[in-house]
């Protein structure tokens, strides 16, 4: 199982919808291509808005970790000021000590996925995505 891992808290409402919906867009790609994703957004986001969970950012990193631990690998969405990301930094630190596969792409690669460009930066070898091989013309 892939977890995907995105950055989401921002001053502005309407970047973090943004950040939403773009970390939905790339579960929709990896989904529809037969990858088992986690999305913690997909999951928090709605229990927030729609169910009226309230915990403190720290617990909801504490449960991300916990399903982190439980996946294969880290897929992290380099969106902007993602290296700023509490959420994000935690994730790649458990996965690095966990000796999981992590991969970061850009916003631009989401529509190639589950194929990642060449350039993609990477610790270990990705068991579940697949690295496009750049051809010479």
């Amino acid at each position: 199982m892939l977890y995907l891992a995105t950055p989401y808290a921002h001053e502005n409402p309407d970047v973090m919808r943004k950040r939403y919906e773009t970390s939905c867009r790339a579960s929709a790609k990896l989904m529809s291509s037969g990858t088992v994703v986690f999305n913690p957004l997909a999951n928090t986001v709605p229990a927030v808005e729609l169910g009226g969970l309230e915990l403190e950012h720290d617990e909801f990193i504490a449960i991300d970790l916990e399903i982190l631990r439980r996946c294969d690998e880290l897929l992290v969405l380099g969106l902007e000021n993602w290296r700023q990301s509490v959420g994000v930094n935690r994730g790649i630190f458990e996965a690095i000590i966990l000796k999981k596969p992590v991969t970061l792409i850009g916003e631009a690669d989401i529509e190639n996925l589950p194929t990642i460009p060449a350039t993609a930066t990477t610790y270990l070898t990705s068991r579940i995505l697949h690295e496009k091989i750049e051809k010479d013309n």
